[in-house]
């Protein structure tokens, strides 16, 4: 990338990462990591043309999910397919602007 002058990076974090979750301890912290390192990532690499950006689902709809999580907690899930739709934006040109942003997709 910094060969080329250009580029993305798209990490997925998580909405533990900003909002306190019980239960969550070790999963929210290493997503807090994930995204403060998006931000460094970001000040290091946009000088080279790389963009770094990361979207943080609340809890994505997959069969796994369904099977731990009681259906009321599902309710708000975000589609994989949604999930992907942000990170093909973020990674490509309409996302040129956009550099260290952790974008939300909590769901509806």
């Amino acid at each position: 990338m910094r060969e080329l002058g250009k580029g993305s990076i798209v990490h997925v974090s998580a909405r533990p990462a900003t909002v306190p979750t019980a239960g969550l301890a070790a999963y929210s912290l290493s997503k807090a990591a994930l995204s403060y390192l998006v931000r460094i990532l970001d000040l290091e690499l946009r000088p080279h043309g790389i963009r770094v950006n990361a979207v943080a689902p609340q809890l994505i709809d997959t069969a796994v999910n369904r099977s731990i999580f009681p259906a009321e907690a599902l309710t708000h899930a975000v589609a994989p397919e949604a999930i992907a739709n942000v990170i093909a934006f973020l990674a490509g040109d309409l996302a040129a602007p956009v550099s260290g942003a952790i974008v939300p997709a909590y769901g509806a």
